[in-house]
């Protein structure tokens, strides 16, 4: 029986820097998100309010949660949930608040991006 490879254990384990800043990246923009209700609360937008709180607190529990162990599943619901947040000004009708929709529209495909890039990496190492 051959030794286990404790090089290819061990790279697993090790968090490279592309992987903290994607996963910041992802961990800004739900935080974001919520900063963003907040305001949004402040300016009397409650519908628009409503649909960044969500999402955002959901963002930063599933990517907090992903730094402790990595699982598909948690990047997959950041993937739909930013997906969500990125269609929401239309489905929700508040495309004509600008900031609200701009919001929403560039932390959703923040969110998108980053959890496509961590379910690509993912398999990369698993190769």
């Amino acid at each position: 029986m051959p030794p286990p490879d404790d090089d290819a254990a061990s790279s697993r384990l090790i968090w490279r820097t592309d992987e903290i800043l994607i996963g910041g990246l992802q961990h800004a923009a739900g935080i974001a998100l919520v900063l963003a209700a907040w305001v949004l609360i402040l300016e009397d937008h409650a519908r628009p309010a409503a649909s960044a709180l969500l999402p955002g607190l959901l963002i930063v529990v599933l990517s907090g949660a992903n730094q402790i162990r990595f699982r598909a599943a948690f990047e997959q619901a950041v993937a739909l949930i930013g997906a969500w947040t990125l269609l929401a000004p239309w489905a929700l009708g508040f495309a004509a608040n600008d900031p609200a929709t701009w919001a929403h529209v560039t932390l959703g495909t923040v969110a998108v991006v980053s959890a496509v890039t961590w379910l690509k990496r993912a398999r990369m190492i698993q190769e």
